[in-house]
C-alpha cells in the first residue's frame, strides 16, 4: 500500500507542462462545469491512444491517472469522470516514453520524454487497451459500496482514478483513490480492469 500511495502522490502532482491551464478553466464555478469536459479513465485512454500510435506504431499503454487541477467542489469524480488526465505510453523493452495530457476533455499537450539515461520498460509493465473491460464509473460504485473511501477535500480532491499493470498478478489494476473518513490517510480500492474483481492494493 505504501508503494501505491507514493506513486499516487508522485503522479497526482502536476508537472510543469501540465500546470498550463487556461484562465477560463480556472474561473469555472462548480455549477458551470460542462459534463462534456469530463472523461472516464477509459475514454481518456481512447482519446490519447491515436496520438501515441502516431508517435510510434509500437506504442503501448503504461499507465493512466487523473491530475489534481480541479477547483474544490463537492462532486469531483463522483460520477467516475475527471477533467484532467495524464496518459503514459512507451515501447516495450526500450526507454521510449510518451505522455499525453488531457485538459477539459481535449488533448492539451503531448511530450516525448524518453531519454538515453532511463532504463528500458519491460513488456510485463504494459497494458493492452483491449483488456480494459471495466471503466471508472462502475468500479467507483463498487468501491463506494465497500464503505471505506471518502472524497478528498483539499488535496487529491474528490475521487481519483489510476490504471497501472499489477505485474505480480499480471492484471490491469484500476485504483479508486480517496481518503478515510477523517481525511488523515489516503485509501485505495483496486480492481481487475478486465474482470471487475476486487484486488487489495499491495
Amino acid at each position: 500500500m505504501k508503494k501505491i500511495v507514493f506513486v499516487i502522490l508522485l503522479l497526482l502532482t502536476p508537472v510543469d507542462a501540465v500546470q498550463i491551464v487556461s484562465a477560463k478553466s480556472l474561473q469555472l464555478d462548480s455549477h458551470e462545469v460542462d459534463e462534456q469536459q469530463e472523461l472516464t479513465i477509459k475514454q481518456a485512454i481512447e482519446l490519447a491512444n491515436p496520438s501515441a500510435l502516431k508517435w510510434n506504431k509500437n506504442a503501448q499503454l503504461l499507465q493512466a491517472i487523473n491530475i489534481d487541477l480541479d477547483k474544490p467542489r463537492k462532486s469531483i469524480g463522483s460520477n467516475g469522470k475527471r477533467k484532467y488526465w495524464n496518459i503514459s505510453f512507451g515501447v516495450p523493452d526500450t526507454n521510449m516514453y510518451f505522455l499525453v495530457t488531457i485538459h477539459e476533455g481535449k488533448i492539451d499537450h503531448t511530450s516525448d520524454l524518453g531519454g538515453d539515461g532511463s532504463s528500458p520498460y519491460p513488456k510485463k509493465e504494459f497494458i493492452q487497451v483491449n483488456d480494459i473491460k471495466y471503466d471508472s464509473p462502475e468500479l467507483l460504485k463498487k468501491a463506494l459500496n465497500m464503505g471505506s473511501i471518502f472524497p478528498g477535500k483539499d488535496w487529491a480532491k474528490g475521487y481519483n482514478f489510476m490504471l497501472i499493470k499489477d505485474t505480480e498478478r499480471n492484471v490491469p489494476l484500476l485504483l479508486v483513490i480517496g481518503w478515510n473518513r477523517d481525511q488523515t490517510k489516503m485509501e485505495a480500492a483496486g480492481f481487475n480492469a478486465s474482470t471487475g474483481e476486487y484486488i487489495k492494493p499491495n
